[in-house]
């Protein structure tokens, strides 16, 4: 039962809206004064794949294993214009050091979809067009090792995140879903070579055929077509809930994002200090879902490529600030407007805080409570 309650909170809370407009916003007039943007990578090759697969062979992508596609680079570029015609008020029309930061997780795709983005985002002009042939001008992009990054890989090493995973992968919930698909797990089994146990093998099955189907559907299986999609489509998602599944859970996984979300924030907010307004982070489906499902909003659908959630803060007139989220799954116009079970649009952003302050964790209390063998 306790899984399926993303899927309330997002009957509960989500609001589509068309186009840049938003209904839902308030006076226009209000000042826009921090942004943080997150996506997917782009589309990919795949890094790696069933037994039975042909096509998981260098012979079939010359650009590698896990590497951003041409088509991968073109939904970044593209992104990069969306946000620029969405935001080019907000940044003005050069780019600035001080208006923007950029993290990457340290992946080839997510680094090169990161300056693909910045390169739609801010085509040179005028003083910054270093070369008349070259319409892109080169903006840093950070990043960290992947054993560090728990902000955006969250894969640090967290020895209670594990044992909490064990258990919950072990818990009656998983364990009755494993019975009740039983079957489907050895049809799939039979069809890859893969000796599909639980959800985890679905999800990187998902992924696989995901891939082929951006880059190539001829490298799709004949019997893709007469798999239960929507079957299928369930169980990936229900590998990212099982990340996220008990609050500890989101405290490990996602505690430290929040901590990194917020801390941006303040220091804009704070007016003292001297902040770049538009924090932008390249990460992974993994990062958007579990982001997602912490806040109660995930929707058993695996992030596509490219998808991307955006955190805008506002200034009233009165001098409130309030919190305003948005989910753009790529390729789709419409964007989604997103909040909170506990507090409507235009939340207060002090409001937004406290109800996600209990699984917000700085990185030193991270690594005191990963340790923890209680």
């Amino acid at each position: 039962m306790r899984a399926h309650l993303g899927v309330i909170f997002l009957i509960l809370g989500l609001h589509h809206s068309y186009g840049l407009l938003v209904k839902n916003l308030k006076d226009d007039m209000d000042e826009l004064v921090a942004v943080t943007v997150l996506y997917r990578d782009g589309a990919r090759s795949p890094s790696k794949s069933f037994p039975n697969d042909p096509y998981y062979d260098l012979s079939y992508f010359p650009m590698g294993f896990g590497q951003l596609t041409q088509y991968g680079r073109t939904q970044q570029y593209e992104l990069g214009q969306w946000l620029r015609s969405r935001y080019s008020t907000f940044l003005g029309e050069d780019y600035h050091v001080d208006d923007i930061y950029v993290r990457s997780t340290d992946t080839d795709r997510t680094l090169m979809s990161a300056l693909a983005n910045l390169a739609g985002l801010y085509p040179p002009k005028g003083d910054q067009l270093w070369n008349k042939d070259i319409l892109w001008q080169p903006i840093p992009v950070h990043t960290l090792p992947t054993n560090e990054d728990q902000v955006l890989y969250m894969e640090r090493p967290c020895p209670k995140f594990n044992r909490l995973y064990d258990q919950v992968t072990k818990n009656h919930f998983f364990q009755s879903m494993n019975e009740e698909f039983a079957d489907f797990y050895e049809q799939l089994s039979n069809l890859t070579g893969w000796n599909i146990t639980d959800v985890s093998y679905i999800y990187q099955l998902h992924q696989v055929l995901d891939i082929y189907a951006n880059y190539d559907k001829s490298y799709l299986p004949s019997w893709a077509s007469d798999l239960d999609q929507a079957k299928l489509d369930y169980l990936a998602g229900l590998s990212f809930i099982s990340w996220t599944f008990t609050d500890e859970l989101k405290r490990l996984g996602d505690g430290p994002f929040f901590d990194n979300l917020f801390s941006g924030f303040d220091k804009v907010l704070d007016e003292t200090q001297q902040a770049p307004k538009l924090l932008m982070l390249s990460g992974h489906e993994s990062t958007i879902g579990s982001v997602l499902n912490g806040m109660g909003l995930f929707d058993y659908k695996v992030p596509d490529f490219a998808s991307t959630l955006i955190w805008e803060v506002k200034k009233s007139s009165e001098g409130e600030h309030y919190v305003n989220m948005f989910y753009k799954r790529h390729g789709i116009e419409v964007v989604d407007q997103l909040k909170l079970f506990e507090c409507d649009y235009n939340c207060k952003y002090e409001t937004f805080k406290s109800i996600l302050n209990p699984i917000t964790v700085d990185l030193a209390t991270w690594d005191k409570e990963c340790a923890e063998t209680d």
